[in-house]
């Protein structure tokens, strides 16, 4: 019994783990427009919101910044950056592929980027902008 319970999970899993990846949609990197990056210098605040997705991921995080997350709505992800008190902040090349996202639903999936630079300017683009497919 016990032989043919291990092989009956064994089975289960098998069958389970691969239609759990495939029903996750790819990874995509967040490219910032680095032309824009002189006009902005140093960001004093970076936000990044993903509706109906998630930030999957965040790879090489600048040193000394407070990442915040939240939810506006439950559909509605938001990661904020702020360089820590005392901190230098970093230019916006810095943060160009640091953020990665997946779509958990392609009708409705989105995501925008907000940069300000320390100099109030602030910059404001979209998934088409950033790389990503809607």
């Amino acid at each position: 019994m016990k032989l043919v319970c291990s092989l009956l999970a064994t089975v289960a899993i098998a069958y389970a783990l691969p239609a759990t990846a495939a029903s996750l949609s790819p990874e995509m990197t967040l490219s910032l427009p680095l032309a824009e990056a002189s006009a902005l210098g140093q960001i004093d605040k970076l936000v990044v919101t993903v509706t109906c997705g998630r930030i999957s991921s965040l790879k090489d995080i600048p040193n000394l910044y407070n990442i915040e997350f939240g939810y506006d709505i439950p559909t509605e992800v938001v990661l904020q950056a702020s360089p820590r008190l005392g901190a230098a902040a970093v230019e916006l090349g810095r943060w160009s592929h640091v953020v990665r996202v997946r779509s958990e639903d392609d009708a409705c999936f989105n995501v925008t980027v907000t940069a300000e630079g320390r100099t109030g300017e602030s910059r404001h683009w979209n998934a088409r902008q950033l790389g990503v497919r809607k």
